[in-house]
């Protein structure tokens, strides 16, 4: 029998995996652009409890509810929310003069309304607003007030937006942690992310991407209530009118043109409520998905542990008399077994290998090497790219975070030979997709083809067992992009920088980051070599290695020992001899 792995049993491995096999078609098309993100609050696992909100509002109702000058008001209320949690109101009756957290029931009842959360902010107070239970008894501004950073899901989207594969997000969600994750690994940049909450903010300058709150945003209510309260859709009669009221005209347009022109990648929403599924029945009728879609994405992929009543009915929704014909296939082809997490990490990694491989293949056809030599660099990158997604375990917006950094570092340090302005944003590789890149001309000619063959090769040093790479040992740009040590007894650590040519190893001479004297710096090209003779790759020691312990810094000009390498035994051969570890 086989086993099956659950959503969260499977690993970012697994799933950089399912997009090179059966999901292939699917990673290839996000990467260009062709999907949109569809999210639910399962990728925003630190927004405030649920339980704890809904136990929030039970007390405050509790408290007006025994109070004489407010309990002709709020006690119906109460009792009506005991109801929809299956219980009947005269046998507890009792309690209520404790708070609802001592009763013995406490966690029965908070698991039913969590079922019917819809149903429990739908509880009117007479003479209150419509929304009183969210916008008093919950409190959601306060909920918000001071929320956790970004985790792995929303910095994994900024990503993908910087790098250009995503410009369409729907989000039910009313955090504002995408948009956090953008700013922040931008740099603050303005005009990035186009946040929609109103219909008047559609009209507004087009950013890299646009991101549809179409149940509205906390932030916006919190910040301006008179212009963004009204937005917020959560209750059971909000959720029924959404489809026919004017306030969301606009959005259920864009969100509709989203779902006729690009295929939908669905993480962490149900499509339980009727609003959405129907979106999706009017995008049908305008323009169909086919089904098969081969050799083309599907047009719709769940990121689930198991389709769901709500994804099942827009697949019968979309795929009409096709679903009947094949439903095991329409379920198998649009289910990624792997919650959000995983996927949008295995996303990243596959879009920055892919796109270093297709630098790295131009580079090297205009270089004349043979296609044997290509694919085994290949190879190489994206096992260095697998060893990378073996270490996306634990706490992995911990470990993202960790990554961002340590990409950002070597990417900086590549291109300018100093440290990012802003350690904690995000260097992006190039805003092309890779199937704009042959046409991308600047980033052909940033040097990341072979900055792509340098990690390539530096990956066969540790396949080989030659040498093991790690983080740098501090914040310093003395600390190199990555620490180095030799396999062999005694081998010290040595500081290991990557830079696009001279000019950059230049620049850490100036700024005193090889004064240690035992670094090795790995040139792109070989000019270098052109402005220090024949050795001037070789080691250069300021004094003697036997009284000192330091063996001088090493320079390896790339450009040259692609030159002088017919094949990929000499260029390995020729790497390890020259950078001497």
């Amino acid at each position: 029998m086989v086993i099956v792995s659950s959503a969260s049993d499977v690993s970012v491995k697994e799933v950089i995996e399912k997009f090179e096999s059966e999901f292939a078609a699917v990673a290839h098309a996000i990467e260009n652009g062709e999907f949109a993100l569809w999210v639910g609050s399962g990728i925003s696992r630190q927004a405030p409890d649920l339980g704890g909100l809904i136990e929030l509002a039970l007390e405050h109702i509790r408290e007006r509810a025994t109070d004489p000058s407010t309990m002709t008001e709020f006690k119906p209320a109460f009792e009506r929310a005991l109801e929809l949690a299956r219980l009947d109101p005269v046998n507890v009756e009792h309690l209520y003069g404790q708070p609802v957290a001592t009763w013995p029931m406490r966690d029965k009842i908070v698991k039913e309304l969590w079922n019917n959360y819809s149903k429990l902010l739908d509880i009117r107070i007479s003479g209150e607003d419509r929304d009183y239970i969210l916008w008093e008894a919950v409190n959601i501004r306060q909920a918000f007030a001071a929320p956790e950073p970004p985790a792995a899901t929303h910095l994994c989207i900024a990503i993908l937006i910087l790098e250009g594969a995503v410009r369409e997000i729907a989000s039910a969600n009313w955090d504002g942690f995408i948009e956090a994750a953008v700013a922040r690994l931008s740099n603050g940049t303005p005009g990035v992310l186009q946040a929609v909450v109103d219909s008047s903010q559609m009209r507004s300058s087009a950013g890299k991407a646009r991101l549809l709150k179409f149940h509205g945003c906390i932030l916006a209510a919190a910040n301006d209530p008179a212009m963004f309260r009204s937005y917020l859709t959560g209750s059971h009669t909000q959720i029924i009118d959404w489809p026919n009221e004017p306030l969301f005209a606009a959005m259920r347009n864009g969100m509709c043109g989203i779902a006729t022109n690009q295929k939908s990648l669905v993480l962490g929403l149900s499509f339980q409520d009727d609003n959405l599924q129907g979106i999706f029945s009017e995008a049908k009728h305008i323009n169909p998905w086919p089904w098969p879609p081969a050799p083309d994405a599907p047009g719709h992929v769940f990121c689930e542990d198991e389709i769901g009543e709500g994804q099942r009915n827009v697949l019968k929704v979309v795929y009409g008399d096709a679903y009947n014909g094949d439903i095991d296939g329409i379920e198998a082809g649009t289910h990624l077994r792997a919650w959000g997490e995983q996927v949008l990490l295995a996303l990243v990694l596959k879009l920055l290998a892919d796109k270093l491989g297709c630098l790295m293949t131009m580079s090297l056809d205009l270089q004349g090497k043979n296609k044997a030599l290509i694919q085994s660099l290949e190879t190489l990158l994206n096992g260095l790219r697998d060893h990378v997604a073996e270490q996306m375990v634990g706490d992995r917006t911990v470990v993202t975070n960790d990554a961002i950094a340590l990409w950002s570092r070597l990417l900086s340090i590549f291109r300018t030979g100093t440290l990012p302005v802003n350690m904690d944003s995000y260097e992006v590789l190039s805003s092309s997709n890779p199937i704009n890149l042959p046409a991308d001309q600047n980033a052909q000619a940033s040097g990341l083809g072979n900055l792509a063959v340098s990690l390539a090769l530096l990956q066969h040093g540790r396949l080989a067992a030659l040498w093991e790479l790690d983080h740098p040992q501090t914040n310093d740009t003395s600390a190199g992009a990555l620490t180095i040590r030799a396999n062999w007894i005694g081998a010290s650590d040595r500081v290991l920088f990557l830079v696009k040519s001279a000019g950059e190893a230049i620049a850490l001479e100036h700024s005193g980051a090889l004064a240690d004297n035992n670094a090795i710096v790995i040139h792109a090209d070989s000019l270098w070599n052109h402005m220090n003779g024949p050795a001037g790759s070789a080691r250069r020691p300021r004094g003697a290695p036997g009284r000192t312990g330091r063996m001088g810094t090493t320079h390896v000009c790339l450009g040259q020992l692609l030159k002088d390498s017919n094949d990929m035994s000499e260029l390995k051969l020729h790497f390890v001899t020259a950078a001497t570890i």
